[in-house]
């Protein structure tokens, strides 16, 4: 599984493919408990992943702010 200890910069994450589901990387996402390693997603898992994360953290207006964010990142890419 791709990742590593850096962030990756614009010019590598566009060389990069989803470590999900292998689609074009968009970005990179960071856990504590995965050594923090720099793994890249494709901005439909981006999406979804914090899609997940708002939901378990029980905000109760996710639906809005995970509209927001979808809106903006591909409206800006």
């Amino acid at each position: 599984m791709q990742g590593r200890n850096k962030p990756y910069t614009v010019e590598e994450i566009k060389r990069k493919k989803c470590v999900r589901c292998g689609k074009q990387a968009h970005g990179t996402w960071q856990a504590c408990s995965d050594k923090r390693k720099y793994r890249p997603l494709c901005l439909d898992c981006d999406i979804k992943l914090n899609k997940m994360v708002l939901k378990w953290m029980g905000f109760t207006d996710w639906e809005s702010k995970i509209q927001s964010y979808e809106n903006e990142v591909r409206q800006n890419g």
